[in-house]
C-alpha cells in the first residue's frame, strides 16, 4: 500500500486531496505559500513529463495574498471555504485574466488575449483558487489532424503518460491529467469534447470528470464546438471533483447554454459523496456499444465484471444487457467516416467568433482557413509530418452549419444518441446511469454528442506479461503494457451530475483502486517538509 502520510504528519503531495490541503490551511499546518513553492519545485523535478506549460509568474504573490486574507477574513480558518488558497492547474485553452497564454497548444495564439476569464475560473478565483500555471495539451485539443499524437503541441513538445516510460499520455488534456496524477498541483482543469477528459484520466489513473453541458459555462474556452465543448476536471478524487464542480457550476451571462439548469441554486455536490450505500439506483450495461471488441478473459473486462459485483453488493440493481436500440446503425455511421462532419462545420464558425472576439491578435488569425496557412508556413508545426487532415476538411463546401449535410446529420447523430442509444436504453430499462468499461468507445461519443456527463474512475491495472503495444504514429509511444491503468466509465443523462458522483464515490470507496494501486514510474521528491 502506498504511504499517504509523511513521517512528519505533513500529507503526501503525490495524494493530496482538497479535503487534505484545506485541512493543513486552515489548521496552520502549512500556508498556501508553502503549496506553492513544493509545486513549484515538483513541476521542476517532472519537466520530462512536459505536463505542464507555463507557470504563472504572480504565483508566490497570490498565495501569500491568500495567505494573508484567510488570516483577515478568520472563520475558524476557512477563509472561503474548502478551496480558500488551493493551487490547481489550467489546461491551456481556458483564458485566464493574468500573465498566462492561452493559445490551445498553437503558436498561432501565442500572445492573443481574451478580452475577459473563463467564467468558470472566475468563480473558482471567487472561491479562493489559486492558479498556479497552465497544463500542455494535444494542440487545438486533438482537432488538427489524424496522425497527431496525443499530448503533442509546438508550444510544450510531447506530454509523456505517469505510468510507464515514453507512453501515451492520451489527449486532449493530456498535462493535467499527468499533473494530477504526479501531484504537481492539488488539481487540474481540462476540456472535452469527446473524451479528451475521461481517456487522458484513464491513461493517468486518476478521476476524469466531464459535468453536463449547459450546468457551467462554457465562454472563455478555445472552442471545437460550442454544442458539445464541456469544461471539467481531473482530480485525485471523486469526492475532489465534486468540491471543484460545487463552485464550478452556474449560470453564465456569456454562454446561453446554461440559462436552461434546471435549479436556482447550485447544490453542495460533496455531500453526495458520503457514503457506499447505492440502494436504490439502477445500473444499465450497454454491452452492445462494446462486446464485439472486448475480449471476456482481458484484464480490463475480468475487473469490469468484478466492478458490476462490487455496484450490486453496495446495493444498486445492475440490469445486464440493457443496450443502445440503435447501436448497429451509429457503427455503421463510424465506419463511413461520417462521424466528424458536425464538429467541422461547429468549428469552422465557432473557432472563427471566438477569434474575432480577442483583444489581442498579434498573428491576425481570424478564421479556420487562417490557422491552416499559419500551419503550412510555420516550421515548428511540424507539418506535413504532422497532418491536419482535420482542418482541411473544415473548408469543404457543405461543411457548414447551415447547409443540408450539416442539419441532416446532426438530426441522425442526435437520434442515435437519444432514443436510438443512452436515452433509449435509459428509459426502457429504468436507469439511473449506464457504466462501462474503459473511457473509450461508442459510449462515451454518443455521451459527448448528447452533451450527458461522464465520470471515469479508476479501474485496475494491466498485470505483469502484458504485451508492450505502441501507438502506429509518431512517435510511436507505448499505448498498453505492463502497470498501465484502465478506468470505469459511468454516464447519465443531462443533469444527473450528482447521481454519478455519488456512484462514482462509493465505487471508488469500495475497490480503492488509486488509493491501494501502484505509483507512477518516476515520481517528483519534493514534499511540504522541503519548503
Amino acid at each position: 500500500m502506498a504511504a499517504k502520510k509523511q513521517s512528519e504528519g505533513l500529507p503526501s503531495l503525490l495524494h493530496l486531496t482538497i479535503e487534505e490541503a484545506a485541512e493543513g490551511l486552515q489548521s496552520g499546518r502549512f500556508t498556501s505559500v508553502d503549496l506553492t513553492k513544493a509545486y513549484l519545485a515538483r513541476i521542476d523535478e517532472a519537466s520530462e513529463f512536459r505536463a505542464v506549460l507555463q507557470i504563472n509568474p504572480d504565483a508566490l504573490i497570490v498565495a501569500q495574498q491568500q495567505d494573508d486574507e484567510r488570516v483577515r477574513l478568520g472563520n475558524n480558518g476557512r477563509g472561503r471555504g474548502p478551496l480558500h488558497g488551493v493551487p490547481i492547474l489550467v489546461k491551456d485553452n481556458v483564458a485566464t485574466k493574468d500573465n498566462l497564454d492561452v493559445s490551445a497548444g498553437s503558436l498561432a495564439l501565442l500572445g492573443a488575449k481574451p478580452a475577459v476569464e473563463s467564467s468558470v475560473i472566475a468563480k473558482l478565483r471567487e472561491a479562493g483558487v489559486l492558479v498556479l500555471g497552465t497544463t500542455n495539451m494535444s494542440e487545438w485539443a486533438n482537432f488538427r489532424g489524424m496522425s497527431v499524437s496525443s499530448g503533442w503541441s509546438p508550444r510544450g513538445g510531447q506530454t509523456l503518460g505517469a505510468y510507464h516510460p515514453n507512453s501515451n499520455p492520451s489527449g486532449s488534456s493530456s498535462g493535467s491529467a499527468v499533473a494530477a496524477a504526479l501531484g504537481l498541483s492539488t488539481a487540474a482543469i481540462g476540456t472535452e469534447t469527446s473524451g479528451s477528459i475521461v481517456e487522458p484520466a484513464e491513461f493517468n489513473n486518476v478521476v476524469g470528470f466531464k459535468p453536463s453541458r449547459g450546468i457551467i459555462g462554457n465562454d472563455g474556452a478555445v472552442p471545437i464546438s460550442g454544442r458539445q465543448d464541456v469544461i471539467g476536471t481531473l482530480t485525485q478524487t471523486v469526492k475532489d471533483a465534486a468540491y471543484l464542480f460545487t463552485n464550478m457550476a452556474g449560470r453564465s451571462e456569456r454562454d446561453e447554454g446554461t440559462w436552461n439548469i434546471p435549479f436556482d441554486t447550485i447544490p453542495d455536490f460533496s455531500a453526495l459523496c458520503n457514503g457506499t450505500d447505492l440502494s436504490g439506483i439502477t445500473i444499465g450495461v450497454p454491452r452492445n456499444t462494446f462486446s464485439a471488441d472486448r475480449d471476456p478473459t482481458s484484464p480490463v473486462m475480468i475487473s469490469f465484471e468484478a466492478a458490476l459485483k462490487i455496484l450490486n453488493s453496495a446495493g444498486a440493481k445492475v440490469v445486464d444487457s440493457a443496450d443502445f436500440p440503435k447501436a448497429e446503425g451509429y457503427q455503421k455511421l463510424i465506419n463511413q467516416g461520417q462521424d466528424i462532419v458536425c464538429l467541422c462545420a461547429e468549428f469552422k464558425r465557432d473557432i472563427a467568433r471566438y477569434l474575432q472576439a480577442l483583444e489581442t491578435n498579434p498573428n491576425q488569425i481570424h478564421s479556420a482557413e487562417d490557422i491552416i496557412e499559419f500551419i503550412k508556413t510555420t516550421p515548428a508545426e511540424e507539418y506535413p509530418d504532422r497532418d491536419m487532415d482535420i482542418f482541411l476538411l473544415t473548408q469543404a463546401e457543405d461543411i457548414d452549419v447551415s447547409s443540408d449535410r450539416y442539419k441532416e446529420r446532426l438530426e441522425l447523430e442526435l437520434f442515435f444518441g437519444g432514443e436510438g442509444g443512452i436515452l433509449g436504453a435509459m428509459e426502457k430499462h429504468g436507469l439511473d446511469l449506464l457504466v462501462v468499461p474503459s473511457s473509450r468507445g461508442m459510449a462515451v461519443d454518443l455521451a459527448a454528442i448528447m452533451g450527458f456527463p461522464v465520470l471515469g474512475v479508476p479501474l485496475g491495472f494491466f498485470p505483469q506479461g502484458t504485451p508492450v503495444k505502441h501507438e502506429d504514429k509518431k512517435p510511436n509511444l507505448v499505448r498498453e503494457a505492463p502497470g498501465m491503468p484502465y478506468s470505469l466509465t459511468f454516464m447519465s443523462k443531462s443533469f444527473s451530475d450528482g447521481v454519478l458522483l455519488r456512484v462514482g464515490y462509493a465505487f471508488e470507496q469500495l475497490s480503492r483502486v488509486r488509493a491501494d494501486g501502484p505509483l507512477p514510474f518516476k515520481m517528483p521528491t519534493t514534499e511540504l517538509k522541503d519548503v
